[in-house]
C-alpha cells in the first residue's frame, strides 16, 4: 500500500447530533447544609441507639442512598456538641 494516499475521514453534523445531550449546568450551593430533618433523626438514633455506635452504621441508617447527607447531619451534631467522634470512628451522644 505504499504510495497511495490514505483517503481522509471526515463527519458532518457532529455538534448538532450532540447539541441535544449537552448537560445542564448546576448550581451547587457554597456551603451545603445538613438537613434539618436528618440532623433530628441522627439525635434521636443516638439517643436510642447503644452507645459507641460507628459513624458508617449511622450515616447508613439516616441516609443510605446519599450517605454524604448523613455524613453532614453528624457533622452538625457534633458541631453542636451534641455528640463526639473518637479516634476509632465511634459516635457517642455527649450528656
Amino acid at each position: 500500500m505504499r504510495g497511495e494516499k490514505a483517503e481522509e475521514f471526515r463527519v458532518n453534523g457532529v455538534v448538532e447530533r450532540l447539541t441535544p445531550y449537552e448537560a445542564a449546568q448546576v448550581d451547587l450551593p457554597e456551603d451545603e447544609l445538613a438537613d434539618p430533618e436528618l440532623v433530628e433523626r441522627a439525635a434521636t438514633l443516638l439517643a436510642v441507639m447503644p452507645r459507641n455506635q460507628l459513624r458508617s452504621t449511622v450515616e447508613r441508617l439516616l441516609s443510605p442512598n446519599d450517605l454524604e447527607k448523613g455524613g453532614r447531619a453528624i457533622d452538625a451534631l457534633i458541631d453542636a456538641a451534641f455528640a463526639i467522634e473518637d479516634e476509632t470512628g465511634h459516635i457517642r451522644r455527649l450528656a
